[in-house]
């Protein structure tokens, strides 16, 4: 078996949890708490890059 990249997993996981929200919100979706989630998704994306 593979050896999983667990932190490349979570940013996925993270963004597909972040899509589903923003679908989710569909007849609005720019508000604060989705920009709030895309900031965080963003931040650990750089931080997974950063640090891998």
């Amino acid at each position: 078996m593979k050896k999983l990249n667990w932190p490349l997993l979570a940013v996925i996981l993270w963004f597909l949890a972040f899509a589903t929200g923003v679908w989710a919100d569909m007849p609005n979706p720019i508000n604060i708490s989705n920009a709030l989630t895309f900031a965080a998704f963003i931040a650990f994306l750089v931080y997974y890059r950063k640090k891998f």
